[in-house]
Order: C-alpha cells, then structure tokens, then sequence
C-alpha cells in the first residue's frame, strides 16, 4: 500500500500536495477513517480509457440509422448518417452524464446504473461533445 497522508498535512501545504499529483504520482489522503485517492486529469483519464464505449446500430430501410450505447443500454438514438448517429448519442451520453453526476448519490446506489460510474466519470472528463464522439466505437 502506498504512503497515505494526514489530511491535516494535506491541508497545511495544499499547493504541494496538488503539485506533486501533477507532476509526480497521485496521492492517499486520510481523514479519521476515510481514506481518499486524488489523481490528476490526466492520469484519470488514462485509468479510465479502458471502458470503452460501443455504439451498436441497424440501418432501417429508409437509410436511415438508428443504435444505442452497449454499456448504458438506455442512450438510444436515430440519424441520417452513421457520424450524426454518434454525435447524437454522445449528446445523450453528455446529458445523462451531468444528471449522474448531480444525483451521484442516487444513481451509484441504484443496481442496474451502478455500472454505469467509470464511463460517466470518463465522460464527464471530456471538454464537450466532439470529444465524446471520439469514444465512440461502432
């Protein structure tokens, strides 16, 4: 097990402690019992970057496309082109993201969304829609 720091510490030399998760490692904090972890950005996205996500897709026999997301089953849209179906299903993706991320609480304790946590988290690390477009693997 790593080192875990005394949040008092933590708190007394805040600007190194943020300083050394960038820059070096992240970092074990604990207050009473609660032990908590604190990653960058970026090493959190390289932690998360292997839960992938699937669009699954049918043409319809008026062209056009109509999928959904494999790992949260209930994102589910319809466009003209394969690339519009994408970006439609990664604004959903956004959105439900957000409202995860507001009622945390509520959708981690609930069983069939509990597994959702690691791709909204992924999600929520994006700078915007474009980018979760790029998650996207059909």
């Amino acid at each position: 097990m790593q080192t875990v720091l005394n949040a008092t510490d933590v708190r007394a030399n805040f600007g190194g402690f943020i300083d050394t998760i960038v820059r070096e490692k992240p970092q074990a904090i604990k207050r009473n019992r609660d032990v908590i972890m604190a990653f960058s950005k970026q090493q959190m996205k390289e932690l998360l970057s292997i839960y992938e996500l699937t669009v699954e897709y049918e043409q319809d026999e008026d062209g056009r496309y109509a999928g959904s997301v494999e790992q949260i089953d209930d994102i589910v849209a319809d466009a003209e082109t394969l690339e519009e179906l994408k970006k439609e299903l990664a604004r959903h993706l956004v959105e439900y993201a957000m409202d995860y991320e507001a009622n945390y609480s509520r959708y981690y304790n609930t069983p069939n969304r509990h597994k959702h946590s690691p791709y909204i988290l992924r999600i929520l690390l994006e700078d915007d829609v474009e980018s979760v477009v790029r998650m996207l693997h059909a």
